[in-house]
């Protein structure tokens, strides 16, 4: 996961270690993105769009390319306090799967992980 707030962080290891999700952070795009190449078998990140330094959408779009063949197949998640078509529209130009509005309802959490993550 990668998230620049540590309350976000919290709430999201808490989540996710209830379904069963071993979790890495990053607290930056870059650094997203040194993990994963790190660890191409990682299963899914939830990718935060407003970061500092390297944002999230350039972020995906680094991972989309220059991951090997798990960055082009890796479900990719984008999470936004923003909410609008807009920004779901340029999440899913530069190659998210789908996109959660902070706050995550967990149900809908547990719904996308459920179609994505095979």
């Amino acid at each position: 996961m990668a998230e620049d707030s540590t309350a976000g962080r919290a709430v999201f290891e808490k989540l996710l270690g209830a379904l069963g999700f071993e979790t890495l952070f990053a607290q930056d795009g870059r650094t997203a993105i040194a993990l994963f190449v790190e660890n191409p078998d990682i299963a899914l990140i939830l990718m935060d769009i407003r970061m500092p330094g390297l944002n999230g959408i350039k972020a995906t779009q680094e991972i989309r390319l220059a991951g090997g063949p798990g960055g082009m197949t890796v479900p990719i998640i984008a999470i936004t306090a923003a909410d609008g078509p807009e920004v779901r529209r340029e999440c899913l130009a530069c190659g998210m799967n789908e996109v959660l509005v902070k706050p995550v309802d967990p149900r809908r959490l547990v719904e996308v992980l459920r179609n994505l993550v095979k």
